[in-house]
């Protein structure tokens, strides 16, 4: 078969879906010597793409192509007539806001990585939530077959894209183990201390900085009353700005933490695991999650983990780290200090580091390659 995958949404490898691309191609590559792969991305993206295998190769576009209506438009009119074009058998969308409304001779392969704007009200600008509410159900019912995340995810499928079960698999994420993998604390603070001056004890989170989304505001709430009983300990926010992020820097001046929470923006992917394997809990209070790295990330890292019991993260907790409510700080309060409490329990550090081990990206791409072939054999056309 010649596959495409089209990657156009990479943005600058920062965000959770980007890393999923550039994992499972990664991982494609060590499995798979029979089929051909067209990687379709903008320019600007190219060297976010590893190819080392002869029956891969990228194909640049224009650096207008990833404006987001531009790559819409790009994706509807364009790529259909591309796919018939270059011949290509199959075409994956590894994002849904970009599956073909208009129905192609190509069948596509959606990954469908969470609808969270059906369940957090201003996740986006009304523009975009009108996008995601209305236009997307249609356009991930329209697509030959789905991929997603997590179970919470396929039911939300099910239920509001109402696809049909047959046409929707649960294939979960990996994470990179060469990477996330547990690092002696001292080496991992002389890390943090070099390049950020981090050298007190610290609670991190790891997400970019958005509100209400990622709950920022009600885990400073949370701190803000274990900062009285902690006063050594840091609140360290490991993210890019994102859609209200002056919300959550407003709440920080107006609890007084502006020396108590440390902002270090987008951080390299080689420096998080220093983050996870020195600090003293990792904090994810997210209000909604499709997959959610971060928190096996942590888990690979030997981290303490506190996470929400919502959406996924429930299923991913799999009963291993404290959960709670994210809109509750006192139950944010009562995660953290049993964390804390439970910070030096060496077994329950090697479960979390022994199920952590679980998510490969190699299973992962062995399973999209098996929907590929599916499909290929007949599995849809759209």
């Amino acid at each position: 078969m010649r596959i495409a995958l089209a990657a156009f949404v990479l943005q600058g490898g920062r965000t959770g879906v980007a890393a999923y691309c550039r994992n499972l191609i990664r991982a494609l590559q060590a499995i798979d010597e029979e089929n051909e792969y067209e990687i379709l991305l903008p320019r600007r993206d190219r060297a976010l793409i590893e190819v080392s295998k002869p029956n891969f190769s990228v194909v640049a576009f224009p650096d207008y192509t990833a404006n987001p209506l531009v790559s819409l438009a790009w994706h509807n009119l364009e790529l259909p007539r591309l796919a018939g074009k270059r011949g290509y058998d199959l075409v994956h969308v590894p994002s849904y806001r970009r599956l073909p409304w208009i129905r192609g001779r190509v069948p596509v392969v959606g990954t469908v990585h969470d609808l969270a704007a059906f369940s957090v009200e201003g996740k986006y600008d009304r523009l975009r939530m009108f996008f995601n509410l209305k236009v997307v159900p249609p356009m991930i019912r329209r697509a030959a077959f789905i991929m997603t995340v997590s179970r919470f995810t396929r039911d939300d499928i099910l239920r509001i894209a109402r696809v049909p079960a047959q046409r929707v698999r649960v294939i979960y994420s990996g994470i990179d183990h060469d990477r996330f993998r547990p690092i002696a604390p001292s080496a991992a603070r002389a890390e943090l201390v070099k390049r950020y001056d981090l050298s007190a004890p610290f609670l991190v989170y790891v997400a970019r900085i958005e509100h209400p989304a990622k709950g920022h505001v009600r885990l400073l709430d949370a701190f803000a009353e274990l900062a009285r009983e902690r006063p050594e300990l840091r609140l360290v926010f490991a993210g890019a700005d994102w859609h209200g992020a002056e919300v959550v820097e407003a709440r920080i001046r107006a609890l007084g933490l502006e020396e108590r929470v440390i902002r270090l923006g987008f951080v390299p992917e080689e420096m998080v695991p220093c983050l996870y394997s020195a600090c003293s809990a990792m904090v994810f209070p997210s209000l909604f999650e499709g997959f959610g790295f971060p928190l096996i990330e942590a888990m690979a890292c030997g981290a303490p983990v506190a996470c929400s019991d919502t959406s996924s993260l429930r299923e991913l907790a799999a009963g291993l780290v404290p959960t709670f409510d994210p809109h509750q700080p006192v139950q944010i309060l009562e995660a953290i200090r049993a964390c804390l409490r439970t910070a030096g329990d060496e077994a329950a550090r090697r479960a979390r580091i022994e199920y952590a081990a679980g998510f490969q990206w190699a299973r992962a791409a062995a399973e999209v390659l098996e929907v590929y072939r599916e499909v290929g054999r007949g599995g849809g056309v759209v």
